[in-house]
């Protein structure tokens, strides 16, 4: 009778360490599920970064009594008055707008302002890769996350593929998503930036389509016919013979572009592109990185040299934006390729 008592209480107790030890996978599993679309939110989703510290007697009451829209409201006054104190900038800033997202999910503000402090704000406040790598992706599922409880809003859609576009630099994921926010109502520049995006990939062809759409839909719009006009005259004709395999004209062609401006940007990337169809990696890597010294914010030439690095088995420089991307491809999150478009 005492053994099988004390066996109760072990198989208990081995039942109760399991769901302890299972419920941060769970969590997790649940959370990378939710930034990526694939489970719908919750009202209580996440609602464990929660600062009390922040929550006033009359907030609570707010919440309690059902008024979630309110305490956000007042919430979000909060962190007005803590960026004007020069307090903007904390962690228990980012907390409050954490919170203002959970208790009214569908105010798109708090997520737009959540994911920029995120992978603008406190990305510079730390200069180690590392440390901007993990802002860049908190930021980014922020804004994912937004997303999945406002999914037929353009504006979050616009916010996570400009983030891509400006700040990671990776126009493949910017295409992807400035491609969702199209879906509805939306500003005319979205399509030129998402043709400016395959511009500085580069996939001129692709650019030239979304440059032509613009004008179809546009025939004033003088941005995109010139850009239409750029690429066709310097771009198309070395394009097309990487196409045909002729890689010495197309570099030639790229060369005679360069010989007139040698830090355009497009140039270097075509160039770079080139030379990479071609095998020639370490010309291509030491072109990219070019690319990059020309411009501070050339993250996208940065990546490249860190990919290619790796790919030629030499020490990859770190970046924030590369090793951001390396983490999500470690994790099975393929990033989409051009026959994604």
């Amino acid at each position: 009778m005492r053994r099988s008592k004390t066996t109760k209480i072990v198989g208990w107790g081995a039942v109760i360490l399991l769901i302890l030890v299972l419920q941060p996978v769970s969590d997790s599993v649940n959370y990378d599920r939710l930034v990526l679309g694939l489970r719908s939110p919750t009202p209580l989703t996440k609602l464990v970064e929660f600062d009390p510290t922040a929550v006033t007697g009359v907030i609570a009451g707010a919440i309690l009594g059902g008024f979630r829209e309110v305490a956000a409201s007042m919430l979000w006054m909060k962190t007005h008055e803590m960026w004007d104190s020069g307090e903007g900038a904390s962690a228990r800033a980012l907390n409050l707008m954490r919170t203002v997202t959970l208790l009214d999910p569908h105010w798109l503000e708090p997520w737009r302002i959540t994911g920029w402090h995120l992978c603008y704000n406190l990305y510079v406040e730390t200069k180690d890769p590392e440390k901007q790598a993990q802002y860049l992706k908190l930021g980014i599922n922020a804004l994912k996350e937004g997303i999945s409880w406002n999914p037929d809003r353009y504006d979050l859609y616009f916010e996570l593929g400009w983030t891509f576009f400006d700040k990671v630099r990776d126009y493949h994921q910017a295409a992807k998503w400035l491609g969702a926010a199209i879906q509805f109502e939306h500003p005319e520049y979205i399509e030129r930036l998402i043709a400016h995006g395959w511009e500085r990939l580069p996939d001129m062809p692709k650019a030239l389509d979304w440059y032509d759409y613009c004008i179809k839909r546009d025939p004033s719009d003088t941005t995109a016919k010139g850009a239409t006009l750029t690429i066709r005259e310097r771009y198309m004709h070395p394009w097309r013979s990487m196409e045909a395999r002729k890689f010495d004209e197309g570099v030639d062609g790229i060369n005679a572009n360069l010989a007139v401006s040698p830090s355009n940007i497009l140039a270097l990337h075509m160039k770079a592109h080139i030379l990479e169809e071609a095998g020639r990696l370490k010309d291509a890597m030491d072109v990219w990185q070019l690319a990059a010294n020309t411009s501070a914010l050339n993250h996208h030439a940065r990546i490249k040299v860190a990919e290619l690095a790796r790919r030629i088995g030499v020490a990859a420089p770190e970046h924030a934006s590369d090793i951001y991307l390396e983490q999500q491809r470690a994790q099975g999150l393929a990033m989409p390729g051009r026959k994604d478009f």
